[in-house]
């Protein structure tokens, strides 16, 4: 396995991870795997039922997706396409997003000063941080429950009393997943400036994480495309 295999190995296994972690927190029933992993409950919005973690899986797919339908109240949910290799029209999906998975390890650059990026510390301020990110309070994905996971941690920038740009982080072990990445105020490159934080908080660890096709913050990173991946949506 060479370094890129590697590094989209991690990425794909720290994004089922930070998935599990978060399905896990609105009440899951998860399946994993050698070939993917699933969740036959409800996922939050923005959150897939299955992930796949490796090429050529078809047929493996097809079954967990009659176990996810054999439960009858799950509506437009998603597949993560890991290697962008699934053939789902025929079964009720349509492709929804392209993107690629990122990964690599960032140089120890100097941390922005501390009156810039601060992580958040309490349930009121991972409230705001969710609104500010665009998310309904009344329909949280983020509860008040992952501040307790260490392996979370949720950056913010505040100016004028509000957060204006933030990021998430996930040290799933092997690797920091990096996600959620948002600037109201047109912050210039906040996704460079996240793999620099991880890259001084989490010395010599690969950062990984995947983007859609239309964001070409990661151009600037310090970080590597290492494989096509696709979304899939259920139309039934």
């Amino acid at each position: 396995m060479n370094k890129n295999e590697h590094l989209l190995q991690l990425a794909i296994e720290d994004n089922i991870a930070w998935c599990s972690v978060i399905c896990a927190a609105h009440g899951s029933d998860e399946i994993v795997s050698s070939a993917a992993w699933a969740n036959l409950s409800s996922s939050p919005q923005f959150y897939p039922n299955i992930i796949t973690r490796g090429p050529s899986l078809q047929t493996e797919v097809c079954k967990l997706i009659e176990r996810v339908r054999a439960r009858k109240h799950l509506k437009n949910w998603g597949i993560k396409d890991s290697f962008c290799d699934l053939a789902l029209t025929d079964w009720g999906f349509e492709p929804i997003l392209n993107g690629s998975w990122f990964g690599g390890t960032p140089t120890q650059g100097p941390m922005p000063p501390d009156s810039e990026w601060k992580k958040v510390g309490s349930a009121d301020e991972l409230l705001l941080w969710e609104i500010a990110w665009g998310g309904d309070p009344e329909k949280r994905i983020f509860p008040q429950s992952l501040l307790s996971d260490q392996r979370i941690e949720f950056w913010y920038m505040r100016l004028n009393e509000t957060i204006e740009a933030g990021f998430i982080s996930f040290h799933s072990g092997r690797s920091v997943g990096l996600s959620n990445w948002f600037s109201l105020t047109d912050q210039p490159a906040v996704l460079v400036v996240a793999t620099e934080i991880l890259g001084r908080r989490f010395p010599g660890l690969p950062v990984v994480f995947w983007s859609s096709e239309d964001d070409l913050e990661y151009e600037k990173a310090p970080v590597f495309r290492l494989a096509p991946l696709q979304v899939w949506l259920s139309k039934r």
